[in-house]
């Protein structure tokens, strides 16, 4: 199918052919946080800000929360960017520089007063990548995850005192960015609403994530044994990796003609991450830092593809973008915090290896935990192939298809195959529905292809408006 669309032309989204500086805007939170939050070699009396940090971000984004309930969220957004950049910028100070005033108590206050900052340079973003379709979220949020990986190594690197400058920056580069960018917003496409339950949050795909991030939570808290290695050389292979990462996402998706599928790359991630924590007691402290640079990767890939969810998710639903993302950064921060708490748990200590092995078959588990119907009834990055029709136009699709199926000789096992298809439900849920294997709905498509003498689901529905 990827053959077929890379043959008939894949048209670059808007924000490419129309390139702006501010649609990559988003990137400024994703260095922020990884270059303060997770800075190699600050000592604060044994304070880890990220906790706290994560608590307050969490705490703040259920206020805005409750204030777009309350339908209030539109007024008082505007008056957050430049207060919150300030507060955020002063922060980052404390947090960056080794001042003499920096100690546990002031470490801790500069690590909420961030938290809030940080929280809110996420949901600023949150009304942009609301009225974007997933091509062009895809777009800004991948290009953005290159940049923003580029940026991270110079900044890595750089002495405190640099590095604190252009860190207090990002926010105030962040508001601008992200004011400019609902300026020049793409030209709307219609929104086509998900057939059940419009206004919902998936809460299933939120517990999952939710479970993801304790465990790497945990990882982050524990005490792992790794020989020394050059910092710049594992903060440029990391970043490095994650900018290859992303090309190869754009590349499939605008060279390739290439569909994301969220549940095929959610497990792919979560079995690369269990493999990881089940040899991590095994390889040696000369291999352990590299397989946790390898588990960061795919911790970056993860928040990628869940903001682009998130964003998607947003885009076909009628609740305001302040709860959508504010719930599923909550759902990501919250458990990361709790476990990265337990991960410095004394009792964990002593049994590293048991505590990973046990991590990695949860993880396992939790591969299985969704099942495809989860992702494919609310049609995760469904519009990749286009969208799909609406619910009132259901039983317009089954009589053509049944039409159609009589003209051409298919089964009555293909005309089913083929209404579900049509109604753009993927290979995995049709299987589930039809009680039969992937691969048979795979052969069933190849059939129909065949009889009907076509190439893409378009021209299928092609023939069924022709009568």
């Amino acid at each position: 199918m990827a053959q077929d669309r890379a043959k008939e032309g894949v048209r670059l989204p808007y924000v490419l052919r129309h390139f702006d500086v501010s649609y990559l805007g988003i990137c400024a939170p994703h260095v922020w946080i990884c270059c303060v939050a997770h800075r190699a070699g600050l000592d604060f009396g044994g304070v880890v800000i990220g906790i706290p940090l994560y608590i307050a971000l969490s705490a703040f984004m259920l206020a805005v929360m409750l204030l777009a309930w309350k339908g209030k969220a539109q007024r008082v957004a505007p008056k957050l960017d430049w207060p919150l950049a300030a507060l955020q910028a002063a922060a980052t100070l404390l947090l960056v520089v080794p001042l003499p005033v920096t100690g546990a108590a002031s470490a801790t206050a500069a690590a909420v007063a961030a938290g809030i900052g940080v929280a809110w340079l996420y949901l600023q973003w949150a009304p942009f990548y609301a009225k974007l379709d997933v091509r062009e979220a895809i777009a800004c949020i991948f290009c953005a995850m290159a940049v923003g990986s580029a940026l991270k190594v110079p900044i890595d690197l750089l002495p405190p005192v640099p590095a604190a400058v252009v860190l207090m920056a990002l926010p105030f580069a962040s508001a601008a960015l992200a004011r400019r960018a609902q300026r020049k917003q793409p030209p709307a496409e219609p929104r086509m609403f998900y057939d059940q339950n419009p206004t919902s949050i998936p809460w299933k795909i939120l517990f999952g994530v939710a479970a993801y991030s304790l465990i790497i939570g945990v990882i982050q808290g524990m005490p792992i044994q790794a020989d020394y290695t050059p910092f710049w050389m594992m903060t440029s292979a990391h970043h490095g990796a994650e900018i290859a990462v992303a090309l190869c996402v754009l590349w499939w998706v605008f060279a390739k003609g290439g569909l994301l599928r969220f549940s095929s790359l959610w497990r792919a991630i979560l079995l690369f991450t269990a493999t990881g924590l089940f040899f991590l007691p095994v390889i040696g402290s000369a291999w352990a830092g590299w397989a946790l640079v390898l588990i960061s990767i795919a911790q970056t890939l993860v928040v990628m593809l869940f903001w682009t969810m998130l964003a998607d998710v947003a885009h076909h639903s009628r609740t305001s973008p302040y709860v959508i993302f504010g719930s599923g950064w909550i759902a990501y921060s919250l458990p990361f915090a709790l476990g990265e708490l337990a991960g410095k748990a004394e009792g964990l200590h002593g049994a590293g290896s048991a505590v990973l092995l046990a991590l990695a078959y949860l993880l396992t588990i939790a591969v299985f935990a969704l099942n495809e119907a989860n992702f494919s009834q609310r049609r995760i990055f469904a519009d990749l192939e286009g969208p799909a029709p609406e619910r009132s136009m259901f039983a317009s699709i089954d009589e053509g298809c049944e039409r159609l199926g009589s003209q051409r000789g298919l089964t009555a096992r293909e005309v089913e195959v083929l209404q579900l298809l049509c109604k753009g439900r993927s290979k995995s849920y049709i299987a589930e529905s039809l009680f039969i294997s992937e691969n048979t709905v795979r052969s069933h498509s190849k059939h129909i292809y065949a009889k009907l003498d076509v190439h893409s689901k378009q021209e299928i529905l092609d023939l069924i408006a022709q009568g």
